[in-house]
């Protein structure tokens, strides 16, 4: 813990590295007098000495073995670690540390509840957002824009997308099947195999083209049952995806493959 990287509560400017705990001094930035009374937590005191951080428990410091001291929070006089009364106004420091410690958890449980209800809010806005750009999947025109937001969301995009690959609109299905392509993850791969058998020619076309960025060796044999489908886009990105695998299977299949006539 440093001095140097507490801020200035009026203005945000770091605190000089000069500044002195217990000691009054002005900001560098805005001028504001400010005092480092209070650089203790619940369980640490921080030495004025030499600035290591104790648990609260020490009465001399770990590191140079000095006393370590608390400053009052009614009259900011100093007082050593263990004192039950401030020597200046009297003030019980131990219900003081007491209350501090109460407030403490008290923020602590504050700051969870409030953490947990930002995780939910942002939860619910992506499952908002991904919602609407399946939608925009929908519409041709739309897909240059969703498909790249669906594949910078990446692998929370790809549970959807694979559902996506049975929507009743063939634009749906063939845009999802190019969003997974560029995300690359391999649990898509049953659902791509699934619309390699689509009836419309553009999902077989990109599903096939995803199971090749996705190098997805082990489904050579579906891919091979492409080599003679009825569209010739299809049948040749079947045989592209094909030659760039690097096996036996792939390569037996391009020996074997037929073509149908269009």
């Amino acid at each position: 813990m440093k001095v140097d990287l507490l801020r200035c509560p009026a203005c945000g400017a770091t605190c000089h590295e000069g500044a002195r705990v217990g000691e009054p001094y002005q900001c560098p930035s805005c001028g504001s007098t400010l005092v480092l009374t209070d650089l203790e937590s619940g369980d640490q005191i921080m030495c004025r000495e030499c600035g290591a951080v104790n648990a609260a428990g020490n009465r001399v410091c770990k590191s140079c073995g000095a006393a370590l001291k608390t400053i009052c929070p009614f009259c900011l006089s100093e007082a050593g670690a263990d004192a039950i009364h401030c020597p200046t106004c009297g003030a019980n420091l131990q219900q003081a540390r007491r209350r501090k410690q109460a407030w403490l958890e008290q923020k602590r449980r504050f700051d969870q509840e409030r953490l947990g209800a930002t995780k939910q809010a942002e939860a619910a806005s992506e499952k908002a957002r991904l919602g609407r750009l399946l939608e925009d999947l929908d519409e041709p025109d739309k897909h240059p824009v969703a498909i790249y937001c669906l594949h910078r969301m990446g692998e929370r995009a790809v549970e959807p997308l694979v559902a996506a690959l049975k929507d009743e609109d063939p634009d749906a299905r063939f845009g999802a099947a190019k969003a997974l392509g560029l995300i690359g993850d391999k649990r898509a791969i049953p659902g791509l195999v699934t619309a390699l058998a689509d009836p419309e020619p553009a999902v077989r076309y990109w599903a096939v083209d995803a199971l090749g960025k996705l190098n997805a060796e082990a489904v050579a044999e579906s891919i091979g049952a492409l080599l003679a489908d009825k569209h010739e886009g299809v049948r040749e990105r079947a045989e592209q995806v094909l030659r760039g695998m690097d096996s036996a299977q792939a390569r037996e299949l391009l020996k074997r493959r037929r073509r149908w006539p269009l």
